[in-house]
């Protein structure tokens, strides 16, 4: 009797093959991304965004807004950058009461986002209400994709040697929950809190994918809707998208209101704003090579296999998937398609569309569903008694190239790990070089760029820089995302050059002990192969003036910039005043040359000696940083971090206004005497008061959702 019971149960536990393999393969071949090593990409920025977030919980600011010292001479990421990643690995960490280590919190997190794909895209698609063969074979395929590091769903996307995408993999899980409960809620009522929840978390999580989701959500609206419904779905759909907008306001609106104030890097490439066009990308789709790069195109043909099952089927499971992947087809040709079509998209100005690439792959996946639901069926009518046994084969069939290929990349992927883990452990200088620049007074250190030696001061595939990101220690180096406005100005930094360790605060060099470098930098010491060097660098503060104005639009901003330092003003003291378009700036006696045109006025310009007097002393605190001055003649005090205006200053106690100064810096008028100033770092009260508001109604929302509900409550759509 007891296998009589069991038999009817294998065939469904045999269907489970292929999704356990998947999952086993990838926990196995991901392994080497546990290990503590500094990256090489994205990944050395977001860890450097959790460290920061975490000093920023135990010192008493504000984790939700704090100001990041290291890199790109300092800025507020969190005041515009998704950042529910960063925060859960913070809190996870200090759950687990600080008995592991951030990094080994941060990698775990990432290795189970990763492994754990194929469940999430399974219980998303059966709560679609697709069918339980076509959710396998999905899931089961989804960490497969191989776009030769296209920037969407393939694993090149996040691994240690691809680009470091932390905050995607989160995206990639919650763009499926929300598909997922969104439907369930416009089509059954059920789910609208945990609909509210998943939309708000993406919107924390990933800009770029809620804005997907938006688009996608309109795809699901549409699909469902009918005459009869069409009140009550409009209503569930305004609901869900309002609430979520509410409890994330603190995020989006501040983000809105000034974004003046976040760079655009003109050195982007093009086609990351205006994809490839359909030529290209439908030529890629034939191939195989948008899908399955470098294999045989066992996914494309899903996905053909899909989009033929949906055109003969039209199921709404099957409607929706074909509608999702033509409607994100046709959005990922880009610019290069639609041209000045696609400024009716609202936010257009900034879109990055190489990155619609994951609607395309979230599509595929429905449609690999509804095509391995087709199969499933027709399995059954060719093989009646034998349906799961031949459709787990053809699932691991298919699965086989996918499996070869992905292990090569994997094993690619350990070697070039290792090869740098090894080179770090192993090179005793720069560990003790990181070690003394920990104990030294402040100042940026620089350790090269990719433009001069520090292209060879490598471990392995790593560079001495980015130790100094992993230790959090403030350098001048290329900037990683260029969210400051003066970020691409530290491409210019020359190390032959004294002035510019005046400009930029450079206090610190380390170089290849075989380089020749300039006289004017004191050796301080020598371990291994690199020498660690002083330099004259004034300190965060300098005495300057500011006889000239511009104003113009931010894009303007680089290029006036560059001809200031190429006209070395700011080693000579003059920092010229800013207002760009959207900015309050303080009323000032000067007239505002245009922007566009300060390369022309500099270049004549002549600056008039430095006022009289002298910085006494400074200090400098991740977010304060304070100065004592003793000054003959009127000045303006420059502060040598990028400009915000959550940077508050007072002068002996009292509140003073700060300006904007080329390349960006804060600035601070001050009459002569002795005075004491000091500048920090002050979270909005607006942006803490939406942060209380969003906590309050999140917690409203979750009380309202018990089982026991409020009859105003139960009246909602």
């Amino acid at each position: 009797m007891k296998s009589a019971r069991a038999q009817p149960d294998a065939p469904r536990l045999l269907a489970w093959l292929p999704l356990l393999l998947a999952l086993l393969f990838s926990a196995v071949t991901l392994l080497p991304e546990l290990r503590a090593v500094a990256n090489l990409n994205d990944d050395a920025f977001h860890f450097l965004l959790v460290q920061g977030a975490d000093g920023a919980l135990s010192g008493g600011a504000n984790p939700f807004d704090f100001w990041s010292p290291v890199l790109e001479l300092g800025f507020p990421q969190f005041l515009y950058y998704q950042h529910l990643p960063h925060l859960s690995i913070v809190l996870m960490q200090r759950l687990l009461l600080g008995h592991v280590s951030l990094i080994t919190v941060f990698n775990l997190v990432r290795y189970l986002l990763l492994v754990g794909f194929p469940l999430t895209v399974f219980w998303s698609l059966r709560k679609l209400n697709f069918s339980h063969a076509g959710a396998i074979t999905a899931a089961t395929l989804a960490p497969f994709f191989a776009g030769n590091f296209g920037y969407g769903f393939e694993y090149d996307s996040y691994v240690w040697r691809g680009f470091g995408m932390y905050t995607q993999i989160w995206a990639m899980h919650l763009s499926f929950i929300c598909l997922a409960l969104l439907c369930d809620y416009l089509e059954r009522g059920k789910n609208r809190v945990p609909a509210v929840l998943a939309l708000a978390a993406l919107i924390l999580s990933h800009l770029v994918y809620a804005y997907m989701m938006a688009i996608s959500a309109a795809v699901l609206f549409a699909v469902g809707l009918t005459r009869s419904n069409a009140r009550q779905r409009s209503l569930r759909f305004a609901l869900v998208w309002t609430l979520s907008a509410l409890i994330t306001c603190y995020f989006w609106l501040p983000f809105i209101l000034s974004k003046v104030y976040l760079g655009a890097s003109p050195y982007l490439q093009r086609w990351k704003y205006d994809s490839f066009g359909a030529q290209a990308i439908l030529q890629r789709l034939a191939s195989g090579d948008l899908f399955d790069h470098g294999r045989l195109p066992v996914m494309t043909a899903l996905v053909a296999t899909g989009l033929l099952a949906a055109a003969l089927t039209r199921t709404r499971q099957a409607v929706l998937a074909g509608a999702l992947f033509v409607t994100w087809l046709l959005l990922y040709f880009g610019r290069v398609t639609w041209g000045s079509l696609l400024d009716l998209l609202p936010m257009h100005e900034g879109l990055i569309m190489h990155r619609f690439i994951g609607g395309v792959d979230m599509a595929a996946l429905l449609l690999i569903a509804v095509g391995a639901g087709w199969l499933w069926q027709f399995c059954g009518r060719w093989q009646p008694g034998r349906q799961t046994p031949v459709f787990v084969l053809l699932t691991l069939l298919l699965m086989l190239p996918a499996l070869v290929e992905r292990h090569g990349f994997y094993r690619l992927n350990d070697v070039f790990l290792d090869r740098s883990a090894r080179a770090v452990d192993q090179d005793e200088g720069a560990a003790t070089l990181i070690e003394r620049l920990r104990t030294l007074p402040p100042g940026r250190t620089f350790a090269g760029l990719r433009t001069d030696w520090g292209k060879d001061m490598k471990f392995g595939d790593l560079a001495f820089s980015d130790l100094l990101t992993l230790n959090q220690i403030p350098a001048v180096s290329a900037p990683y995302q260029s969210l400051s406005l003066n970020a691409d100005l530290l491409w210019d930094f020359d190390y032959r050059n004294p002035d510019d360790y005046l400009v930029f605060n450079v206090r610190y060099v380390v170089a290849p002990s075989l380089e020749p470098m300039p006289g004017f930098l004191k050796r301080l010491q020598t371990a291994g192969r690199y020498t660690l060097y002083e330099a004259e660098s004034g300190g965060h503060f300098a005495l300057g003036r500011s006889d000239l104005a511009f104003e113009g639009r931010q894009s303007e901003l680089l290029g006036a910039a560059r001809a200031w330092h190429a006209r070395a003003l700011g080693a000579a003291g003059e920092f010229p005043r800013v207002a760009l378009k959207g900015m309050q700036a303080p009323p000032s006696d000067l007239v505002s040359l245009p922007l566009a045109d300060a390369p022309r006025q500099l270049g004549g310009f002549a600056a008039p000696p430095l006022p009289a007097g002298s910085i006494a002393a400074q200090s400098a605190q991740s977010q304060r940083y304070s100065a004592s001055v003793q000054l003959q003649d009127p000045a303006m005090l420059v502060l040598k971090v990028s400009y915000h205006p959550n940077w508050q200053a007072t002068v002996d106690g009292v509140p003073v206004p700060t300006v904007m100064l080329l390349p960006s810096y804060i600035g601070i008028e001050l009459r002569p005497g002795a005075h004491e100033v000091v500048v920090a770092y002050r979270s909005q009260t607006a942006r803490n008061l939406l942060i209380a508001f969003g906590l309050a109604l999140l917690v409203l929302l979750v009380v309202l959702a018990r089982p026991r509900k409020t009859p105003g409550f139960s009246r909602w759509p």
